[in-house]
């Protein structure tokens, strides 16, 4: 069933008009948070060798710049060719980053991520979620895609947002996957396995 893209739309720019309303202050402090929820949440769920795949927050988003300083894990970071096409480079001491498509930086790494790296999460950006684990990404779709394609690669799959980006419920479509946690800086959300 195709949802409407309207509906979609809409609750994007709520969610995002939300966002925006926080200062900059309430967003540094609510990143802390939701970092220190996710170094918690990681400690407890994955195994130390396994692969991050983490991405570079645009202004307004939970900043997790952090986690790119974390020696526990073997990182990676998204790198979008052609507004589409999506991998991901390891990020290691000393890596440089450039501006990418979107205009976000990106690792300048050569060493992509091929999956059965033992554990891999994955994070997951995202403009809207429900306690369902549905998101609404920028509406381009790189990371719905590219997860569609190498969900069973993937261990868990961790959004992070602001509480304000929640909304009761995203509509689904039948590529969309669902994500296992949300983590805020008010809670973190198990959702339902489907």
């Amino acid at each position: 069933m195709r949802s409407n893209p309207i509906n979609k739309q809409a609750l994007r720019a709520s969610a995002l008009a939300s966002r925006q309303q926080l200062s900059v202050v309430q967003r540094e402090e609510f990143s802390a948070t939701i970092m220190a929820r996710l170094q918690s949440h990681l400690s407890e769920q994955a195994e130390p060798s396994g692969a991050l795949l983490a991405y570079r927050a645009m202004p307004s988003e939970v900043n997790a710049d952090l986690l790119f300083e974390l020696p526990e894990f073997q990182l990676f970071a998204p790198v979008t060719h052609h507004h589409e096409h999506m991998e991901w480079r390891e990020v290691a001491a000393g890596t440089g980053w450039s501006h990418g498509v979107f205009g976000i930086l990106e690792p300048d790494s050569e060493r992509t991520w091929q999956g059965g790296d033992g554990i891999t999460t994955l994070l997951c950006p995202l403009s809207a979620f429900d306690r369902m684990g549905n998101r609404l990404g920028m509406g381009k779709g790189c990371f719905d895609f590219w997860l569609a394609s190498h969900r069973k690669d993937i261990y868990q799959v961790i959004g992070l947002a602001f509480a304000c980006q929640e909304v009761a419920e995203i509509p689904a479509e039948g590529h969309d996957v669902p994500m296992d946690f949300v983590i805020t800086e008010k809670e973190i959300i198990r959702c339902p396995k489907r």
